[in-house]
């Protein structure tokens, strides 16, 4: 059976960076279908489009480096996909470019960038990121409806460099889980409120 495998960088900005990874999938693929691409489907009693959000984003946060990765079930000239699918994307995503892929290869990330600027500069911020990245542990406790998580966050911090109004960070993620932008925020003893009203932007995915 025929398959083109593709991928889609796009960015993502304004009220889109609410939208939850469920409500992106779900605007992914009314996009596909009414561009009129022949996608591939999954086999059951359900079928869907093959497709899947590489490293998803967590809601409240804008990105210029976001990536969908679909199928097709027949050729198509992946310039007419570009051009088809950005005629059917609502204001808020961006697309800035489509790879064809070989029929195997498929997304690892390995590093992902942020950038938070805070809406109260915090003078001491440039120390505060020396010290956790002086720290041989960071743990963090993510809190879920099956218990409570205990996370060294510090394992997955790359690069931490601050400024009065901004942090820029570099995590490393994969099969093994990764650090949130927020969570890392909070470690630097950022206030709930402050975390809260930082612009989070991701930056880059760089994949292995």
């Amino acid at each position: 059976m025929f398959r083109q495998r593709l991928r889609l960088w796009f960015r993502v900005g304004g009220d889109k960076r609410y939208l939850s990874h469920h409500d992106m999938m779900r605007l992914w693929e009314r996009a596909l279908r009414r561009a009129g691409l022949p996608l591939r489907m999954s086999e059951g009693f359900n079928p869907r489009p093959r497709m899947s959000l590489v490293e998803p984003r967590s809601v409240g946060i804008a990105s210029e480096a976001e990536i969908l990765e679909f199928e097709l079930a027949d050729w198509v000239n992946p310039d007419a996909v570009l051009e088809d699918l950005k005629r059917q994307v609502p204001a808020g995503i961006e697309l800035a470019s489509l790879d064809l892929l070989r029929p195997a290869d498929k997304a690892r990330p390995q590093t992902v960038a942020y950038v938070a600027r805070l809406a109260q500069p915090c003078a001491d911020l440039p120390e505060r990121a020396a010290r956790l990245m002086a720290q041989a542990e960071a743990p963090v406790v993510r809190h879920r409806p099956t218990g409570a998580k205990a996370l060294d966050a510090r394992a997955f911090i790359q690069t931490l460099e601050a400024d009065a109004g901004h942090v820029r960070m570099t995590v490393r993620t994969g099969p093994t889980g990764t650090v949130r932008a927020d969570e890392v925020l909070r470690l630097l003893g950022l206030s709930a409120e402050a975390v809260a009203r930082a612009d989070i932007r991701r930056t880059e995915i760089r994949l292995g």
